[in-house]
């Protein structure tokens, strides 16, 4: 069992709301952007206890879904969620630090992150972590909050411009960077590993 002394009870019970879901549906990534053929792992940088991970799982059964994070204790809740649905394609990977993925270069098929991006202090850090962990020509997806306010979204914290999110990952090295317009109240950027 997880440790829940150390974790905020009502953050957890936001972050497993099933209402984000109608909000940011993550397997819309999926309509967008496929894993890199073969059988490397799909990561999930900044997991928390699984919006991503767990219905990446799901829809994607025939491969590994690599949660990383750099909180043990949301890991711990993440893999006990997963062995209750029965999800066996699910492993956790603790990240040493913010810029380093404990994973092994070059192999991700795909790589997401999900309302990750507008908390990091050095994404320079991080999304050269991220080239380095995915295989030639493997997807990165990353979706955040939209930059402006919007109703119905929490007000204030840090906000990304878009256009930001698609030059961090050009100057990472990352090609064919683009948006799409998929969420009403967040962003979605590709790119994918050289």
């Amino acid at each position: 069992m997880a440790d829940h002394l150390k974790m905020d009870p009502a953050r957890i019970a936001r972050l497993r709301d099933p209402a984000r879901y109608k909000q940011v549906d993550p397997l819309k990534i999926l309509d967008v952007v496929e894993p890199a053929a073969g059988a490397g792992p799909v990561i999930d940088v900044g997991a928390g206890v699984g919006f991503v991970t767990l219905p990446f799982a799901r829809r994607l059964a025939d491969r590994q879904i690599v949660a990383a994070d750099i909180q043990a204790g949301m890991l711990d809740l993440l893999s006990e969620q997963a062995a209750a649905d029965g999800l066996e394609n699910v492993s956790t990977a603790l990240m040493p630090g913010p810029t380093t993925l404990p994973t092994a270069d070059g192999s991700g098929a795909m790589l997401v992150m999900l309302q990750v991006h507008h908390e990091l202090d050095d994404a320079p850090g991080l999304l050269a972590a991220c080239r380095r962990a995915l295989a030639p020509g493997a997807p990165i997806a990353i979706v955040d909050w939209k930059a402006e306010e919007r109703p119905g979204v929490p007000q204030g914290g840090r906000r990304v411009p878009a256009a930001r999110i698609v030059s961090d990952l050009e100057d990472a090295g990352f090609l064919d960077v683009k948006g799409h317009d998929v969420y009403p109240d967040h962003s979605l950027t590709t790119g994918r590993a050289p």
